[in-house]
């Protein structure tokens, strides 16, 4: 087995259902590892941890995006976070100025690399966002209008990041934005 370190997502060989996060590692080939499922922390011999290459996020709250000159803050919530609902991965508060976004824990349904997907999530509200203080979100008094589309909001939080590499690529960013 590779070895592991603080941070990486395991599996008990044993119970291969049994998803952790490694905690810590002590100098006794042991680790200590935290549940995801129940958040339990139990102390195991590394050799019977199997590593999952899943990512987990971390709770990296407190960033600001800029949209249209409007700070929203970007806040990671958790479960026992009143404003979480389990109908949504995220949601863009516009009457506080924030994105909140579900802090995600893996398990055997969850998608492996659950950094990305905290980074798409955070793109879809940010186009929400923009929409809002571009006042087309308010414009669009239907829930089925084009502002307020889930996909189409989905479509633009996917694609802007490309669109963005290939303005890069022939050197036609505007305003002097700085290349990668």
């Amino acid at each position: 087995m590779a070895e592991v370190k603080c941070g990486d997502i395991v599996y008990l060989q044993k119970y291969k259902s049994m998803l952790a996060e490694v905690v810590t590692l002590t100098d006794k080939d042991k680790a200590l590892v935290r549940m995801c499922d129940t958040g339990l922390e139990l102390e195991i011999k590394a050799e019977e941890l199997g590593k999952t290459e899943s990512s987990q996020p971390c709770l990296a709250s407190g960033r600001v995006a800029h949209i249209l000159g409007v700070p929203y803050k970007i806040l990671v919530v958790g479960d026992d976070d009143y404003r979480y609902e389990k109908e949504a991965d995220g949601w863009c508060d516009t009457t506080t100025k924030e994105i909140l976004v579900f802090n995600y824990k893996q398990s055997l349904d969850s998608k492996r690399d659950l950094i990305e997907y905290q980074h798409k999530v955070i793109r879809h509200e940010i186009v929400h966002a923009f929409l809002y203080e571009s006042g087309l979100d308010v414009n669009s008094l239907r829930v089925e209008a084009w502002a307020k589309n889930e996909e189409m909001v989905d479509w633009m939080a996917i694609q802007v990041p490309k669109i963005l590499k290939a303005f890069r690529e022939v050197g036609c960013i505007p305003y002097g934005e700085e290349a990668e």
